[in-house]
């Protein structure tokens, strides 16, 4: 069963939005998808990640805080490609030490404010295979992304998931599948996800 409210969560690249996209369709449910076309900063970040990470965090912030504030307004169930979380995430990633420390006051105001997911998926993926799919929907912005760069976002969502206690939190290697253009492959991934039940973090390679 779906949840009430189903976060999909991975790193640039991963199918977090094309999976959000077909399970809320599947399912006649909500759908919040992250605006990260929005941000001013973002364009000069990813082409060099010296460039103003504060500013980039920062408006992210502000930008996930008004989407997920009240993501359910009606029965229907909710899924979103991202949650407010991954802020931290990047942030420990992106920001020095007292970049960070600003940060994370904004965050902790922020945070309590907002609804939390029933369930967290994670989709873990390969860098090798992170730089195919951003190759191939070739956002020009994404192009000069490195896979040391992608493979650092990618522990730091490790740890951090890891570290979360008595929360719905999945992870699901999905390196060798292709759950867009392989039905069998979606509806293993989906299968998964509804079954799950632990209030726990629990990875699972397919």
């Amino acid at each position: 069963m779906l949840k009430q409210f189903t976060v999909i969560e991975g790193n640039i690249g991963s199918g977090k939005t094309s999976l959000s996209k077909m399970i809320s369709s599947e399912f006649d449910a909500n759908l919040i998808l992250e605006e990260f076309e929005e941000n001013p900063f973002l364009s000069d970040f990813l082409e060099d990640q010296k460039v103003n990470p504060l500013g980039v965090e920062l408006q992210f912030l502000i930008d996930r805080f008004h989407q997920l504030q009240s993501p359910t307004n009606d029965k229907k169930p909710t899924v979103a490609d991202y949650f407010i979380e991954k802020s931290l995430v990047f942030s420990r990633n992106n920001l020095s030490k007292i970049e960070k420390n600003l940060f994370d006051s904004y965050y902790s105001v922020l945070f309590d404010k907002i609804t939390k997911p029933d369930l967290l998926v994670y989709l873990s993926v390969n860098s090798n295979r992170l730089l195919k799919n951003i190759k191939k929907r070739g956002r020009k912005i994404e192009q000069d992304l490195t896979a040391r760069y992608l493979e650092s976002i990618h522990q730091s969502y490790l740890e951090y998931l890891k570290s979360k206690r008595n929360e719905s939190v999945l992870i699901l290697d999905v390196s060798e599948l292709d759950f867009v253009e392989k039905p069998e492959d979606y509806a293993l991934v989906k299968e998964t996800i509804l079954n799950y039940n632990e209030r726990k973090t629990t990875e699972i390679i397919f």
